[in-house]
């Protein structure tokens, strides 16, 4: 007779090579306990139904709604105009949000003193929620130029949201000059 034995205690399974072949079922009872000292894990088993013993396996679905997360930090742009000339912003974002069937909704915003005359030093913030979609930024300077009374510094449209986003503009009317610094760590 040839006997494998794995895991358990080796206590009893000595016993079987040993003992008598009737003893064998009661030795592996006694040899199947699992401890720290003497540990085991199944390897692998099957269920079969009694009927016909064939392997049962279940064949099921269901409905589930997939939900998509992602996390987007809140930003801010800063507008600087030290420029001996008047200024015009015209600033639009999408915000991002859903409707109660899970399907996207952006909703136009802009910002309140789009249009308004501005002279330097100005600067502010404009705090934009983590949700911005589609920001646009449009700056422009009065010339004074009777063929040429208003003209576009600096304009984007689709900018990304970032941390910090500075938009300085300066110069004199006929040479204007714009940089556009992002900060985002």
């Amino acid at each position: 007779m040839k006997a494998v034995i794995l895991g358990g205690d080796p206590s009893s399974g000595a016993r079987v090579v040993t003992g008598k072949v009737d003893m064998v079922e009661d030795l592996i009872q006694e040899g199947s306990r699992f401890t720290a000292d003497h540990p085991g894990l199944p390897i692998s088993y099957t269920t079969s139904f009694l009927r016909d013993n064939v392997v049962a396996t279940f064949q099921n679905s269901t409905d589930y709604v997939e939900t998509k997360v992602t996390a987007y930090r809140n930003g801010d742009l800063l507008l600087d105009h030290s420029g001996a000339y008047v200024a015009q912003y015209y600033i639009t974002w999408d915000e991002l949000s859903y409707n109660h069937q899970g399907k996207e909704v952006l909703t136009p915003k802009a910002w309140d003193r789009n249009g308004q005359d501005l002279t330097a030093h100005f600067t502010t913030s404009i705090p934009l929620k983590g949700n911005v979609r589609n920001l646009s930024v449009k700056i422009r300077e009065g010339t004074g130029l009777a063929f040429e009374w208003w003209r576009t510094v600096y304009e984007k449209t689709d900018l990304p949201l970032v941390r910090k986003r500075t938009i300085s503009i300066w110069g004199t009317t006929l040479y204007p000059q714009v940089e556009d610094k992002v900060e985002n760590d």
